[in-house]
């Protein structure tokens, strides 16, 4: 098997099809630029960068050493993982409920979801508030968190807890505040030490404005702000992780396609039973489908495909796990076929207008699978 990707980067010919989707979904705007990056059986077969990292102010053309506003891929990334590494010292149990750990959370005397619902999105807490209006972005930034902390455990439940698929930044807001309570440590500094300093990817970060940031940078731009009144370009599109100084549970990390792309393939050799952060035994609990309630295609953090109108297509298997981020990025993982495909965009710049990505994703992911002769 070591030998077909062998075989297909002796021939990269066979991966035109996908580079040419691409080109194809720059030219017809549905994203300013991107970077695809497939990774099977253990080595990187494909990797290209197409298009522009930003048309406003001025064009910057995409390279694949562009970093990423990754968006919602902080929740598997840096929240689900930080929480396996608690869950394995004994920290927090996941059938435990929130408010055994948050004492201040009391959903408005309602029953307090466990982190296992949290966690696969069933905790019957809203998919999003604009939490940032009510925050004067002069407050020290201690003072800005606190303040969408106190505002979701003041949120009352939509509905009982495990009953309702509803994905919810606030709920993985929660689980970045959990973190925090029970290692005494900031958010990101936890995440920086305890999973990607672990795995040498100390490249894969949070732009906390009170931090010193690496220099010399090209940042993907998002999108021209209507609320900040700026294009943004290295620091947070996400309005309530921009409030919370960049750093939270459900957005916030930047990262290359590579960086992606090593985090993924380290975490499928995990999942093979080879060193990782956890154990195997942690790691498959937190990327098994927990068909909660019924019929969810949700595991702990991570999503799995949706038969039949999965955004990464038709070839991938039921076990296949996965993540999207609103400012156009996305990542799946296939460890039945050993398959890593990373696609990164931009399609929030200069407005969050552009919605051909929905279309784009499964298209693209189908071509990957069908050069690799998996489709």
């Amino acid at each position: 098997e070591h030998n077909k990707a062998i075989e297909i980067n002796s021939r990269p010919d066979r991966l035109d099809p996908p580079k040419r989707l691409l080109r194809q979904a720059v030219g017809g705007g549905c994203f300013p630029g991107g970077v695809l990056l497939v990774g099977y059986q253990g080595q990187v077969v494909y990797e290209a960068a197409v298009g522009q990292a930003a048309l406003l102010p001025s064009r910057r053309p995409m390279t694949i050493d562009t970093v990423f506003d990754l968006a919602s891929l902080t929740k598997p990334m840096a929240t689900a993982t930080a929480l396996m590494r608690l869950v394995e010292t004994g920290g927090v149990r996941l059938d435990a409920p929130i408010s055994a750990y948050l004492s201040a959370f009391n959903a408005c005397g309602t029953a307090s979801p466990t982190l296992r619902q949290l966690l696969s999105h069933c905790s019957g807490l809203p998919a999003w508030r604009p939490y940032y209006r009510d925050i004067d972005p002069s407050w020290p930034q201690a003072e800005r968190r606190h303040a969408v902390y106190a505002a979701i455990h003041r949120e009352p439940l939509n509905t009982p807890p495990g009953t309702v698929v509803q994905y919810s930044d606030a709920g993985f807001i929660l689980l970045g505040e959990l973190v925090e309570v029970l290692s005494g440590t900031a958010f990101d500094d936890f995440c920086h030490r305890e999973v990607f300093a672990a795995l040498q990817l100390t490249d894969l970060r949070f732009l906390n404005p009170s931090r010193p940031q690496p220099s010399g940078v090209s940042y993907a731009s998002t999108e021209h702000c209507p609320w900040r009144r700026r294009i943004l370009t290295g620091e947070v599109h996400d309005e309530n992780a921009w409030v919370m100084g960049g750093v939270a549970g459900h957005a916030g990390l930047f990262g290359t396609g590579r960086q992606v792309w090593q985090f993924a393939q380290r975490l499928l050799d995990g999942l093979k039973g080879q060193a990782w952060l956890v154990s195997t035994a942690t790691l498959r609990t937190f990327t098994t489908r927990q068909g909660l309630p019924e019929g969810s295609t949700w595991a702990l953090g991570w999503d799995t495909p949706t038969p039949g109108r999965s955004s990464a297509g038709r070839y991938l298997a039921p076990t296949a796990i996965g993540h999207l981020g609103f400012t156009g990025t996305s990542l799946w993982i296939d460890p039945a076929q050993q398959v890593i495909v990373v696609l990164l965009t931009n399609r929030v710049h200069p407005s969050r207008q552009r919605e051909g990505i929905r279309a784009f994703r499964p298209l693209v992911h189908d071509a990957v699978m069908q050069a690799l002769g998996l489709g």
